[in-house]
């Protein structure tokens, strides 16, 4: 039986649901003996001198948990997205231009003009995240807001002196305003902070999280809305690349970006900042009825407008016709239904406002090149 060490913090719903992925293969494809350590972000990932074993799954974060890992003359895999020079293992890892294009749309739709990035921005990568949140926004787009974020105890002096210079950035940003967090950490603080300045969210400040923690967004005010990454589709194809390393198989060491599953909506986000007030109203119908018979002359009907004026704005606003945001909202819900429940294909159809099984998997394989079922089995792993 392979012995097979997971080095991923168990603190967080990311780190949770990457386990689960590494589970489900061990479980498919074993038996391995899983060696997972509960542990913090910030906690030490090294394993003991005398670690004796097979294989190695981690978030390979600096270059002494790089160095050691190298030294055990074991395969492993790289499950983050940190790059260090001089160490090159194979690696899972989170598509970030993926993930920033679908922050950006979920801002961009709801008629923001101006965006903000809040992340630990001394890190390449993350720096990078930012980058292509400012690609995405549009060329049209003269600066992105950004601050420096970094993780400090809450009990610390560098936290209150943190707390002091967000409250101050946040003073100071033109509003409104999209914010695009880099993870969880970062939006509870500003949304605690917008909170405690009578800073209303999400109309003045709307804040997504980079990361589903679905805990933790229900103990902020108002709920936060954050990106659903595929961890668990990470940890399995993690798991998938060891096993093949550990049976002698070759691996060229390629870098593998999987994309994001879709943004979980709560309050945090809700809210539309379109100038134009009927095309604000046709898109407030929309969100309020897109699961519904819904048809582009009932959202012309709800304005009322005609149903040509209705194109016409949307695309001169959007680039895209009202049907085609009715489906993209469909689409990110079926996504969502699909790998967080156990719903039946044909009871997400009716949901979703799809009406028919078979109408739904036509859109959903225009849309993502793959049907329903294989969707859910990639997502959930089962």
């Amino acid at each position: 039986m392979p012995r097979v060490a997971v080095l991923v913090d168990t603190s967080t719903e990311w780190g949770r649901d990457l386990i689960r992925g590494v589970t489900s293969y061990a479980q498919r494809h074993g038996p391995w003996q899983l060696q997972v350590e509960p542990r913090g972000r910030e906690d030490s990932s090294q394993l003991p001198s005398q670690w004796s074993g097979d294989g190695i799954i981690a978030r390979v974060s600096n270059k002494k948990v790089a160095a050691d890992l190298e030294s055990r003359q074991v395969p492993v895999v790289n499950i983050s997205g940190i790059e260090l020079e001089g160490f090159s293992f194979p690696r899972v890892a989170i598509d970030y231009d993926a993930t920033a294009k679908l922050a950006s749309e979920h801002f961009k739709v709801r008629g923001f003009q101006r965006f903000a990035y809040v992340g630990p921005l001394h890190y390449t990568y993350i720096k990078k995240h930012a980058d292509a949140f400012q690609h995405q926004i549009g060329a049209n787009v003269a600066t992105l807001e950004r601050f420096h974020y970094s993780h400090e105890s809450m009990g610390s002096e560098n936290w209150r002196k943190q707390r002091q210079r967000i409250e101050s950035w946040l003073q100071e940003l033109e509003k409104p305003i999209a914010v695009f967090a880099w993870g969880t950490s970062a939006s509870c603080q500003l949304l605690d902070a917008c909170w405690s300045m009578d800073i209303q969210v999400p109309d003045d400040v709307a804040v997504l999280a980079g990361a589903e923690d679905a805990l933790i967004a229900q103990t902020t005010v108002p709920p936060m809305s954050a990106v659903l990454n595929p961890s668990k589709q990470m940890g399995y194809r993690a798991a998938e690349r060891l096993a093949n390393l550990m049976n002698g198989g070759s691996d060229r060491g390629d870098e593998e970006r999987i994309a994001p599953i879709e943004i979980v909506t709560r309050r945090s986000t809700e809210v539309l900042a379109i100038k134009d007030p009927e095309l604000c109203k046709a898109v407030r119908f929309i969100h309020e009825n897109v699961f519904s018979e819904l048809t582009v002359a009932k959202v012309a009907e709800s304005v009322p407008m005609s149903v040509r004026s209705l194109q016409v704005k949307f695309r001169d606003v959007f680039g895209r016709p009202p049907l085609a945001e009715i489906h993209r909202l469909r689409i990110a819900r079926v996504k969502e239904l699909l790998a967080s429940t156990d719903l039946p294909i044909a009871n997400i159809a009716q949901a979703t406002g799809f009406g028919t099984a078979a109408y739904m998997a036509t859109m959903f394989k225009r849309e993502t090149a793959m049907t329903p079922l294989r969707y859910r089995m990639e997502t959930r792993l089962r």
